[in-house]
């Protein structure tokens, strides 16, 4: 497969393009439009085509399976068992289908405007092909769309690593913090490590850094984004001397912000620390390219305008953990890995920057919940991911460091494995059952979800998380992040399609 930058700009930049049309006074989305396929015309025209190296004979037919697989078991497009998020994020598509673009539920002439105020941009594609053909379409459609951001994001990981395709695909899906070994430090009623099916995430409660299945299974339409969103910024380093510094860099960091803000703001101090290494203090903007720079400004300010129009966002604040917790969670979730790689990565900033924002990431708090830790942690954990994998892979360690990492890698690859687990038993069990026995969502719209208690018990006898049918008629503390009173925003009322 040729082009894949090419491929994966493109992947990014169709559901801005549909956002603004939809969400976007028309003088205003066609200069927007204009600016960003500029933009995207640049970064394909100063950047070498990326090819697949082809390692063996089965690549990349092996590679197609495996991701596919992986995002068939996630629950995405409603083939396998979906998780309790998938209420939400099925309702949320479902409205993109149903409601004119932009979602609103309510505009009175006096008193609230309630809008659909999130990070809807991954599921406009499908929803637009919803809007033509239905919802069984658009669910194939977000299955196909996911499948390829996947497998996108492994064909990067492919070529940064220099290694095989498989190796850098189980690398992704494995990858973990030591949940495991969490869960029998700190027990409790819930997670347990038997049965083998268990959300072993949260053995430290609310702080949690997600593995990269358990991202993809719970919040994928931030987590694949995020994911080419890295790989992109790192795979830049290769562009010609014209693009080089931030120019590339920040325009792909202003479509994570997009996708993904929380993730996106993990990912500013790569950024920053790339521009500390290749900038000349003696005439520092030299290399930037004010077009580029333009369009990044312009795509952030609009997301900013947008995502700030709902006042959960606006939630900032410090949360500081009891100390031991604290330690103990750093060292299990990325922190023993980190100083293991200490003595043939301490001289790369990567590595020192990588474990800054680990140990300061669960002090910080955006929104009512703890998403910030988990979402912003992203950029992160991907960035350690690639160091280890750049160690074993390149044999760039003594052995007497290369078993222990092995050790952490195996135990570490028991969450996601158990999350593997638990939709492969949870989708067996429910096509085994005759029709009578399978359960349907209920009919009608709820105005309340309940918390989710053991994902492994979660709407029995169905495969989707299908309860909620709109959020039009939410009113409880969650449906806050997805549904706002817009009519006082600068987005309302400067630049919205209404």
């Amino acid at each position: 497969m040729k082009n894949a930058t090419r491929i994966t700009l493109f992947y990014l930049t169709l559901p801005f393009i549909l956002f603004c049309l939809g969400w976007l006074r028309l003088s205003i989305a066609i200069p927007v439009i204009a600016i960003s396929l500029w933009a995207v015309w640049q970064l394909v025209k100063h950047n070498p085509d990326t090819q697949f190296q082809k390692p063996d004979s089965r690549f990349p037919y092996s590679l197609y399976l495996i991701t596919g697989i992986w995002v068939f078991l996630s629950g995405v497009g409603g083939y396998a068992f979906q998780n309790w998020d998938h209420h939400w994020r099925n309702a949320v598509l479902r409205d993109l289908i149903s409601y004119d673009w932009s979602v609103i539920y309510s505009s009175p002439a006096k008193g609230a405007i309630q809008m659909l105020v999130y990070y809807v941009g991954y599921w406009l594609p499908a929803a637009g092909m919803g809007k033509l053909f239905g919802w069984q379409v658009a669910n194939f459609v977000l299955f196909l769309w996911t499948w390829l951001g996947v497998f996108l994001v492994v064909v990067h990981l492919n070529l940064g690593l220099k290694t095989s395709a498989v190796k850098a695909a189980l690398l992704l899906i494995l990858f973990s913090g030591l949940d495991a070994l969490g869960t029998l430090l700190i027990p409790g009623e819930y997670p347990t490590l038997l049965p083998a099916i268990q959300h072993l995430e949260i053995w430290s409660g609310d702080l949690q850094y997600s593995s990269f299945t358990t991202q993809l299974f719970w919040v994928f339409n931030q987590a694949v984004p995020a994911w080419l969103c890295i790989v992109l910024v790192l795979g830049s380093e290769n562009s010609q001397p014209g693009t080089r510094s931030l120019n590339p860099k920040v325009f792909i960091w202003s479509l994570c912000f997009f996708f993904a803000p929380l993730a996106a703001l993990g990912l500013i101090p790569y950024l920053l620390m790339d521009w500390l290494k290749q900038t000349d203090f003696k005439s520092p903007f030299k290399h930037l390219h004010p077009g580029l720079l333009l369009a990044s400004g312009i795509v952030v300010l609009i997301s900013f305008l947008y995502f700030s129009s709902n006042t959960a966002a606006r939630e900032v604040g410090v949360r500081a953990p009891a100390l031991q917790n604290f330690l103990i969670f750093f060292l299990l979730e990325g922190g023993i890995l980190w100083l293991l790689l200490a003595p043939f990565k301490w001289h790369d900033p990567r590595w020192a920057l990588t474990g800054l924002l680990l140990a300061v990431m669960p002090f910080i708090q955006i929104g009512s919940g703890r998403d910030f830790v988990m979402r912003a942690s992203i950029a992160p954990l991907f960035h350690l991911m690639i160091m280890t994998g750049e160690s074993i892979f390149h044999k760039a360690v003594p052995r007497s460091l290369l078993y222990p990492i092995y050790l952490l890698l195996f135990i570490g690859s028991l969450t996601p494995l158990y999350e593997i687990n638990r939709s492969i038993q949870r989708t067996y069990e429910y096509y085994s059952l005759d029709d009578s026995q399978r359960a349907q969502p209920a009919a009608g719209g709820i105005t309340h979800l309940a918390q989710p208690g053991a994902p492994e018990t979660e709407h029995p006898n169905m495969l989707v998380a299908d309860e909620i049918q709109t959020l039009k008629f939410m009113d409880d503390k969650l449906s806050r992040n997805f549904i706002a009173n817009v009519r006082q925003s600068l987005y309302y009322r400067y630049i919205s399609s209404r």
